[in-house]
């Protein structure tokens, strides 16, 4: 039986998936840090995360502490499946189950390098996309940030975990 939702979360957009995924399934959601206080090591649980380039943040602290029935990996960029294999194979998530959650770009909450590094990622891409139309939507999300968290992306991850 999962005991907890454990989460990190940098601009808000995970921490908003875990409580929504609390409420759904009606398991309570702590932060890595809470998680240490009430949780004993090797219990069974979910890891919600952000990415940042190309990995899961803090994943390795919480793999060698819980048992993780699944994860779910929170980013900006639109959902695709050469994106989420290579999320998996970047973080040695091959034996594991993945769920990609979008969530956004917040720049009120990014701070210091973290934010350098996202307004230099939305100058990229747009020096090297901005004729592509698919690449508009991302160029504008990078320059201006956007929110895509909604319930409906946690449906997947749900039907697993009710499994």
């Amino acid at each position: 039986m999962i005991k907890a939702i454990v989460y990190n979360s940098e601009t808000g957009f995970t921490k908003e998936y875990a409580e929504m995924l609390s409420k759904k399934i009606n398991i309570p959601c702590y932060t890595i840090k809470e998680a240490k206080k009430k949780l004993n090591k090797q219990e069974k649980i979910v890891y919600l995360s952000w990415i940042c380039a190309g990995m899961i943040k803090a994943i390795n602290k919480v793999r060698n502490r819980y048992k993780v029935k699944c994860y779910g990996a929170v980013g900006a960029f639109p959902k695709d499946d050469n994106y989420i294999e290579s999320l998996i194979k970047s973080n040695n998530l091959e034996e594991e189950k993945l769920f990609y959650l979008r969530g956004g770009i917040n720049f009120k909450k990014l701070k210091g390098y973290k934010r350098l590094i996202v307004k230099i990622v939305g100058k990229v891409l747009e020096k090297n996309n901005k004729e592509k139309e698919e690449s508009k939507e991302l160029i504008k999300i990078f320059n201006e940030g956007a929110s895509f968290v909604e319930t409906k992306n946690l449906d997947e991850m749900i039907e697993y975990i009710k499994k």
